[in-house]
């Protein structure tokens, strides 16, 4: 035999081997050391399950079902997943399909991951399996929904939305002219648009002060609080040693009795006596921003010296 001939089978049974290997290991996952654990569910109707239909715990794949068996009253459905996987024993189970031609799965749906698990041998209850809605159920309810439906009362609905919409064909232009003016806005603000989401990520990178500062705005805001407390329970405590009511009561009602009268009097009049002082509260308004205050203090303080003596300037008139 040639040496060509010789590497030639040798880098073909190579190829081989190593074909083999990826497509066992690598594509069927095919793992002898791998081990398994195994349980069983009762179900009423198995819904196209079959083996090697595949097993997922709350959408991730991890086994596949084994066999299916047929009983008297539905079937039995045999499973068997990665034993690094621990699925609580009071897990629900939900057989779906991925599709409305089929392609059914079986996902386990635990509220929790807490234990005891589930273990080889296991029997699932049928409380727990939930199953899809056949097609012809779907179609069953579907005829219920549409005879309980009001034709009548359809119709009318589809009646005033025809009226409300007929001869609105002319908007038609002016929606569409609106809609190209609003989209023309927003291309034309998407620089901005940009630096400010731009802007916005800038911020939210540098927000590891917010968490330590909410901490401490609660804790601040706690102590207020108790200090409120505090102050309202002195307050508490002074206005009853003191007897604060009562002397208010005996002090300020008493006054206010007295005093009511002659206010009752004296208001009823405030009325003709205010009223002309409205115009010329109104004239002072007007005049008062136009006077200068700081120019008029100026000339105060020009007017008399250090020595508090007055300041006096006399202009004589040329002579004539």
């Amino acid at each position: 035999m040639k040496k060509s001939t010789f590497f030639s089978l040798l880098t073909f049974a190579v190829v081989m081997v190593f074909g083999a290997a990826y497509i066992t290991f690598s594509v069927l996952q095919y793992n002898p050391l791998r081990k398994y654990t195994e349980v069983s569910m009762k179900v009423a109707n198995a819904n196209q399950v079959v083996q090697g239909t595949s097993v997922l715990l709350r959408g991730v794949k991890i086994g596949d079902v084994t066999s299916v068996d047929q009983l008297g009253d539905g079937a039995k459905i045999n499973v068997r997943y990665n034993r690094t996987y621990k699925i609580p024993q009071d897990t629900g189970v939900k057989i779906e399909q991925l599709s409305a031609v089929g392609e059914p799965f079986v996902d386990f749906l635990p509220d929790n991951l807490d234990g005891p698990y589930l273990t080889n041998g296991t029997e699932i209850a049928t409380s727990k399996v939930k199953n899809p809605l056949s097609i012809p159920e779907i179609f069953k309810l579907v005829a219920g929904l549409s005879s309980n439906i009001n034709s009548k009362e359809l119709g009318g609905i589809a009646d005033t939305v025809w009226q409300a919409t007929s001869g609105t064909e002319g908007s038609l232009p002016n929606l569409q002219t609106a809609g190209n003016l609003a989209s023309q806005t927003i291309l034309s603000r998407m620089p901005s648009i940009r630096q400010m989401l731009e802007n916005t990520q800038s911020y939210q990178s540098d927000m590891s002060w917010l968490a330590p500062a909410l901490r401490g705005f609660g804790q601040a805001n706690s102590l207020f609080i108790e200090k409120d407390i505090d102050i309202l329970k002195t307050l508490d405590q002074f206005n009853q040693k003191a007897n604060v009511p009562d002397q208010l009561t005996q002090t300020i009602n008493p006054y206010l009795a007295r005093i009511t009268p002659y206010t009752n009097k004296v208001l009823p009049n405030l009325g003709t006596i205010v009223g002309p002082l409205v115009p010329a509260a109104a004239a002072i308004e007007d005049v008062a921003p136009k006077i200068d205050v700081s120019a008029l203090l100026s000339q105060m303080l020009n007017t008399f010296g250090n020595d508090g003596a007055a300041n006096l300037t006399v202009t004589i008139p040329p002579k004539k």
